[in-house]
């Protein structure tokens, strides 16, 4: 089975993760460790409205799982943040790795045992500190994991970094969950058996078929002061070699300042609105600015969209495509473009997608993609079954291993999503229903 996200998801090894500060307590006091789950506490929103049986219904009640979890450690006084110091490290034996064995068995990434978790909630003058003071094999692989569920580089190095994603007070996730379960409400119910899904914080593109992950990529996203929009729509082309129709924005402030020498010799006309090319002339120049005429770039070689574009209909004019800054791919931040989602791998993802949805799939190989992407000519091939794409923005959802992930809030979208989740609470405690149920 798979949850929202299209990943399998074993719902047990999520439910470990639900330790609560109550059970941190009774560790620290000397109880022994259960185990079997701990109950999931209630939350505002009403247990009835998603099947748990569905994908949607998973993962949402595995979210407000998490969000009980973390409301219990925002009010208990078990959760102290790591304070400052040099970096830690494996084999390093300091003070601060008692308090960050604790931080994470908190966050369910260092198993919880009678002992070690005694040792890591007991005041030194009563216990001996050496065990929990020490970096040892088991705290590296806990802060790797966390490193992973967060987006950071696994290495198991305590940085700056790290500790300030460590050091994320409860209250602060209490926000960031409530507001990503805000965002499961406008999400269609069925995303469809097969769809690609671009999660904009996590900066990735996944191919989900019959619940199952086949395929994923790195992607680069808009910047925020030129954001992605979260839409749902289906795929309908694939382009080889797409011409760009520059938005006037950027035709304007960015490209005309460059003089057009330098825009002739990179591929770039003006076209007028019957699409035919005109010169660079003054008068047109200034039809440009007024947007009569638009300032277009040939495909093929140097196109800023690369060799492949993936229409997506929509009323943002966003869609998937190649792209010529490769290296950015390399980067763990990829907030670079205008809106657009650029693919790190698109000729695998054409491959794969007219292998399926065309009428002649098994023409579509290697050989032939490589063809229809040299020179400059441009040509469209039409899905004969379009493929749902959604966009959304998720800041913390839990993975196919069931660990809870978070991603940064880019757009600083939480903090509204939160506001409309309490006005939504709000009704629900007033009402005694969900106001979105008779929409489902």
């Amino acid at each position: 089975m798979g949850n929202k996200l299209g990943l399998p998801l074993g719902f047990s090894a999520a439910v470990i993760l639900t330790f609560t500060a109550e059970t941190l307590a009774n560790q620290s006091s000397g109880a022994e460790a259960t185990t079997s789950p701990p109950t999931a506490r209630s939350t505002d929103a009403p247990d009835n409205a998603y099947s748990p049986f569905t994908p949607y219904g998973r993962q949402y009640a595995l979210m407000r799982e998490e969000l009980a979890r973390y409301r219990a450690l925002s009010q208990g006084d078990q959760w102290q943040p790591l304070p400052d110091g040099q970096t830690l490290a494996p084999g390093v034996r300091d003070a601060r790795v008692k308090v960050l064995r604790g931080l994470l068995m908190q966050y369910g990434d260092l198993p919880l045992n009678g002992d070690m978790a005694d040792a890591a909630h007991t005041p030194g003058s009563q216990r001996d500190n050496a065990p929990a003071e020490l970096y040892d094999h088991s705290v590296r692989q806990a802060v790797e994991r966390f490193q992973r569920r967060h987006g950071l580089r696994a290495d198991g190095i305590v940085d700056r970094s790290t500790r300030e994603h460590l050091n994320t007070p409860p209250a602060h996730r209490l926000t960031t969950l409530a507001a990503n379960l805000q965002r499961w409400q406008k999400m269609p119910k069925d995303l469809g058996s097969r769809y690609i899904l671009v999660n904009i914080p996590e900066y990735t593109l996944r191919l989900v078929d019959g619940e199952q992950e086949q395929y994923r990529m790195r992607v680069v996203v808009g910047k925020a002061k030129h954001p992605t929009p979260q839409l749902s729509t289906r795929m309908t082309q694939v382009v080889f070699n797409p011409t760009w129709t520059v938005p006037r924005n950027i035709a304007v402030r960015e490209l005309l300042p460059k003089g057009t020498a330098n825009l002739s010799a990179g591929g770039y006309r003006l076209v007028n609105n019957r699409g035919k090319s005109v010169p660079f002339s003054g008068g047109n120049l200034r039809a440009l600015r007024l947007g009569s005429v638009a300032l277009q770039q040939r495909g093929g070689e140097g196109n800023a969209l690369g060799r492949f574009k993936f229409v997506i209909p929509n009323q943002q004019a966003i869609f998937l495509h190649d792209t010529q800054k490769k290296e950015l791919f390399g980067r763990s931040q990829r907030a670079f473009s205008h809106g657009c989602v650029r693919l790190e791998k698109p000729q695998e993802l054409a491959q794969i997608i007219l292998a399926s949805h065309t009428a002649k799939p098994h023409k579509w190989n290697g050989e032939r993609l490589t063809r229809y992407t040299s020179g400059t000519r441009t040509r469209a091939v039409t899905l004969e079954q379009p493929i749902p794409v959604h966009i959304a923005y998720w800041t913390a959802w839990v993975d196919q291993e069931g660990m809870l992930n978070f991603r940064p809030d880019i757009y600083g979208r939480d903090r509204v999503e939160d506001e409309a989740a309490e006005e939504d609470s709000a009704a629900v405690r007033a009402d005694g229903e969900d106001p979105r149920a008779a929409d489902e």
